[in-house]
């Protein structure tokens, strides 16, 4: 059927928010003091996934290729399911700028005749080349707040209940295919403090332009 075919769609330029494209992450109900919340996890692991957020301004997105082909799947993908569903998930939304957003992701492993073989998303830099190995060896992390655009295909499972509504939803997801930047944030790590320093100065403002070191 038409909304079945894996055709890869190019995404407008946005910006990357809470991206785990350089290593997966999976849930974990401990994490941020039992709240809950994504953590690193191996490549090899199949409960694993790559994904991003990505934001758009309304202007751009409104005018793209990628938002007309996504609703044209969309409007197929509910007429062929007709009847079938009493709510449903779109595969973009507006935050409370007026901004759309995205979610992409992809299975970071999966199993197949006993062995395990991995998915990460292909990385290319501005002009195209792919620099996954490098930013996977070079340990760099990429940050929210970076620029670029994915390339995803749909994927739409048969409608079933949602377990927070209990209503039978009909969903459309985006598989994460590949992600281009055309600048890189790199997440340098949370900065806890360090230790005062015994009979150091405070820096204040009456310091003025000149500050002690």
């Amino acid at each position: 059927m038409a909304t079945k075919k894996k055709v890869r769609y190019l995404t407008p330029i946005g910006t990357f928010n809470y991206p785990w494209l350089d290593q997966p992450s999976k849930w974990s109900n401990s994490a941020r003091d039992g709240q809950g919340g994504s953590i690193p996890a191996e490549r090899t692991d199949v409960q694993a996934r790559y994904s991003v957020k990505v934001s758009f301004a309304p202007d751009e997105f409104d005018k793209s290729d990628f938002k007309k082909n996504i609703d044209d799947v969309w409007s197929l993908t509910q007429d062929e399911y007709k009847g079938k569903f009493k709510a449903t998930k779109p595969p973009y939304w507006t935050d409370e700028d007026g901004n759309y957003v995205i979610t992409a992701r992809c299975n970071a492993a999966f199993q197949k005749n006993g062995k395990t073989v991995t998915m990460q998303p292909v990385l290319e830099d501005c002009e195209g080349r792919n620099v996954t190995d490098f930013i996977v060896n070079e340990g760099i992390q990429v940050a929210s707040g970076s620029i670029g655009r994915l390339a995803v295909t749909t994927y739409i499972p048969e409608p079933q209940k949602d377990r927070d509504t209990g209503d039978v939803t009909l969903k459309m997801m985006l598989d994460l295919k590949k992600a281009q930047f055309k600048s890189l944030k790199r997440w340098e790590g949370n900065d806890s403090g360090s230790e005062p320093i015994e009979g150091g100065v405070p820096v204040s403002d009456d310091y003025g332009d000149s500050i002690p070191i």
